[in-house]
């Protein structure tokens, strides 16, 4: 049985145009803002300027030890994820992420499981399927069954392996869709920038908890997405018997969701858009470019940065005059700076990555910073991956202008292939708590944790 019966629904609320407008509204965003103390580094460290520096960046590089303590942070999205999965009104959730190693949430889940029979659903990256270590976690939540509860009743959980098939690259996704027993037409999407790993807790990431109502259209298209990636993201075979021609993977799942959002007849909320891809891809990166050119100031956080067309449109802001900041894992930094060297010139043959970043975002990162973008690196700790996570941008536009203050976030990286052929859900959202609370977070992430390069050490050292 599937685990979604698809109801499209009239919504009773067709003028609604906010989000908010809706039964059940609550939108919280968390931030993990890992708590971990300055570690000192063992050997005398300058700076590039020539100071030194006794410890990395506090609450910035993290070890693995920290992650415990973080976890019980109220305010952290791990603890908000678990209350989420141990709230007994809960009976059912779809849970579609790149990789699960989260060994704390699949106890969690799978308490769940053997006390109330919650229906858990898993879609996870083909990579994952042939990988004991990946896979570790998703079959220990497969084995759980419901106690005290006949065999006929109980909810089997699911796991289904998709992406890399057909055209499509890596089932990129980050979204979890809650349902209530005693309010079926409630619902809580999670949606973020991490993935059911460290990234609930020790990474840098954001994630949105928001309660709606079935009947809004932000509902209904995530209801959309979990139907199209279950049944809806295998190639076709042509069939002569069947009156039926061949279809990639690709065009199956973008076929379905035209169709599935052509029976939506609920108006889409104006204060939070949801760009599905592969199918709103060049949509989606074509609202940044806009946004970007319109606004005054702009705020961009990165994990990846390799699309070109951000690229350019940071470059040209910039030049204009324009406000433009960047955060970055120091991990793009170090990447260039260890590079080989060719007659004293950088280069990437032979270069070796530095966490997932590779030698030629160095090169776009010094082509904005060289455009008067203000860049700064996040010092995280490559050595056991902690990664700067986040891949948001804000745009601030000026009072006269027409458009409200936005953020544009969601699963993927600035890359080609997020905008293209992943899995992703990405948003533009309006919401000006939501707003205001990116534009906070942005602040202290820039003045606080986020070091120039100045101030970087002159070597690649780990404490």
């Amino acid at each position: 049985m599937r685990f979604l019966a698809l109801t499209l629904l009239v919504s009773g609320f067709a003028q609604a145009k906010s989000i908010k407008d809706y039964d059940f509204y609550n939108y919280d965003v968390f931030f993990t803002n890992p708590q971990c103390e300055g570690y000192e580094y063992d050997e005398t460290v300058y700076s590039n300027e020539g100071d030194v520096l006794r410890s990395k960046p506090e609450n910035v590089y993290c070890k693995r030890g920290d992650k415990e303590g973080n976890q019980k942070r109220e305010a952290s999205p791990h603890f908000n994820l678990r209350k989420l999965i141990e709230n007994e009104d809960v009976n059912e959730m779809f849970l579609t992420f790149l990789s699960f190693s989260n060994s704390d949430i699949a106890d969690a889940l799978c308490d769940a499981i053997e006390s109330r029979n919650l229906k858990v659903t898993f879609i996870i990256d083909k990579g994952s399927r042939s990988n004991e270590g990946k896979r570790r976690n998703l079959d220990k939540v497969a084995a759980c069954r419901a106690k005290n509860t006949p065999e006929n009743e109980m909810n089997i959980p699911r796991t289904e392996f998709r992406g890399q098939v057909g055209g499509l690259g890596y089932a990129h996704n980050k979204i979890i869709i809650a349902k209530y027993k005693s309010e079926p037409k409630k619902t809580t999407l999670v949606f973020a920038s991490g993935n059911m790993s460290s990234g609930t807790v020790l990474h840098h990431e954001n994630w949105h908890f928001l309660t709606t109502s079935t009947e809004s259209y932000i509902s209904q298209v995530h209801e959309c997405i979990a139907e199209g990636m279950l049944d809806h993201s295998h190639s076709i075979r042509a069939s002569r018997r069947a009156n039926r021609s061949a279809m990639s993977a690709m065009d199956n799942f973008k076929n379905y969701m035209t169709e599935c959002r052509s029976k939506i007849e609920t108006p889409e909320e104006d204060d939070i858009k949801t760009y599905v891809v592969p199918s709103d891809g060049d949509e989606a990166m074509e609202n940044i470019v806009k946004g970007i050119k319109a606004a005054e100031k702009v705020d961009v956080a990165v994990h990846r940065f390799t699309h070109p067309d951000l690229r350019e449109a940071m470059k040209e802001a910039a030049k204009k005059g324009k406000r433009v900041r960047m955060v970055a894992d120091d991990d793009i930094y170090w990447v260039g700076e260890n590079a080989p060297r060719n007659n004293g010139n950088i280069t990437c043959r032979g270069a070796q990555n530095v966490g997932a970043n590779m030698c030629f975002e160095y090169f776009n990162m010094r082509s904005v910073d060289r455009s008067g973008v203000d860049v700064r690196f996040m010092e995280t700790n490559h050595n056991v991956f902690l990664l700067h996570h986040n891949k948001y941008i804000i745009f601030d536009y000026a009072e006269e202008n027409e458009r409200a203050d936005g953020v544009h976030c969601g699963a993927g990286n600035f890359t080609q292939a997020a905008f293209s052929k992943n899995f992703e859900n990405f948003y533009y959202i309006t919401v000006p708590e939501v707003v205001e609370t990116f534009k906070a977070q942005y602040e202290y992430m820039f003045t606080e944790l986020a070091t120039a390069e100045e101030e970087m050490p002159d070597t690649m050292v780990m404490p």
